[in-house]
């Protein structure tokens, strides 16, 4: 995976991490950075271990949808995807929200 591909990831992930951040309302004020942070890992490992895989039942995927700067493009936007909505239900299932007395 090139350089070109990474930073795209980088910065959907950044952006789609912020829109969860206002779009839905609760969590941590830092919600955003662990939801992007889980979808840039996610949408790395789809590409370039999934993809590359040497298990047999795999082989059918290793050339998986379109490929920009070394990157499956489908594989990293489903890995991202999966791996940022788990970060962010676990979140906001076990962050504590302040309560008045």
């Amino acid at each position: 995976m090139g350089f070109l591909a990474f930073s795209t990831i980088v910065v959907i992930a950044l952006i789609v991490g912020i829109a969860v951040q206002y779009a839905i309302k609760g969590g941590v004020s830092y919600e955003w950075f662990i939801v992007a942070l889980a979808g840039a890992f996610g949408a790395y490992f789809a590409s370039e271990a999934v993809v590359g895989s040497t298990v047999p039942l795999l082989d059918g995927i290793t050339q998986w949808g379109p490929e920009f700067d070394g990157m499956f493009v489908i594989p990293a936007a489903i890995g991202g995807a999966l791996v940022a909505l788990i970060a962010d239900l676990g979140v906001r299932t076990t962050s504590s929200s302040p309560q008045l007395a």
